[in-house]
C-alpha cells in the first residue's frame, strides 16, 4: 500500500513538473513574439496555456484521491496540500502568459515590429526560469533552490522599475509611442506578476520541507 501511495506522490511531482514546463514553454513563446514581432508564437502560447486547465483539474483530482483513498503521514499531508497550492499558482502564471500573447498579438495587428527593451527580454527569461527552478526545489525537496528563487524576486523587480522608467520617459518625449510603451508596461508588470507566482510556489517548497511557512 505505502509502495503505491509513494508512486503516485511521485506521480504529482511529474505531473506539477509537466505543468510548470508548459508555463514557461508559454512564456518563451511570447518572449520570442515579441522580439519578432509574429503572430504563430502567441497563438502557440495561448493554446498551451488552454491546456493548463486540463493540467490543473488532473492534479487537483490526484491530490483529493490521494487524500480520501489514503492515510498520509503529516508529510504527505504537507506534500498534498502544497501541491494544491502550487498548481493554483501556476494557473495563474498561465493566465499571465495568455494576457502577454493576447497583447503581442495586438501589437503585431499593426504591422509594425516592436521595439521591445532588451531589459524585458531578461526579465521573461528570469520569470521562465524562476517558475522551473520553483518547481524542481519542490520535487527535489530542495530548501536551498527554493531559498534562491525567492531571492531572484528582487532581481525582476529592480528590471520591472527600470523597465517603468524607461518607458514613462519615453511617453513623456515621445507621444506617438504612448499606446506602444504603454503596452509594454503592462507587459512587464504581468511578468513580475509571473515571478511573484514563482515565488509562492517555492515558499510552498520550503513548506513542505521545513513546515514552516515564510
Amino acid at each position: 500500500m505505502r509502495k503505491t501511495f509513494d508512486a503516485e506522490l511521485l506521480e504529482l511531482s511529474r505531473e506539477l513538473t509537466s505543468m510548470a514546463g508548459t508555463a514557461q514553454d508559454a512564456i518563451d513563446l511570447v518572449t520570442a513574439s515579441l522580439s519578432k514581432g509574429g503572430e504563430e508564437g502567441a497563438k502557440s502560447a495561448i493554446e498551451l496555456t488552454a491546456s493548463m486547465d486540463q493540467m490543473e483539474r488532473d492534479i487537483e483530482n490526484r491530490c483529493m484521491s490521494l487524500l480520501m483513498r489514503q492515510q498520509p503521514v503529516a508529510r504527505d499531508l504537507r506534500t498534498i496540500s502544497t501541491a494544491l497550492k502550487m498548481v493554483t499558482d501556476l494557473q495563474r502564471i498561465g493566465d499571465q502568459a495568455a494576457n502577454i500573447a493576447e497583447i503581442s498579438l495586438l501589437m503585431a495587428g499593426d504591422g509594425v515590429k516592436p521595439e521591445v527593451p532588451e531589459d524585458l527580454a531578461i526579465m521573461s527569461r528570469q520569470a521562465g526560469l524562476m517558475v522551473r527552478q520553483a518547481i524542481a526545489a519542490y520535487a527535489d525537496r530542495d530548501e536551498t533552490t527554493a531559498q534562491a528563487v525567492v531571492n531572484l524576486d528582487d532581481v525582476v523587480d529592480e528590471l520591472f522599475d527600470k523597465i517603468k522608467r524607461e518607458l514613462t520617459a519615453k511617453i513623456a518625449h515621445q507621444e506617438d509611442h504612448t499606446g506602444r510603451a504603454v503596452d509594454l508596461i503592462i507587459i512587464a508588470k504581468y511578468l513580475e506578476r509571473i515571478a511573484d507566482h514563482a515565488v509562492n510556489i517555492a515558499n510552498w517548497a520550503i513548506f513542505c520541507v521545513t513546515g514552516q511557512l515564510q
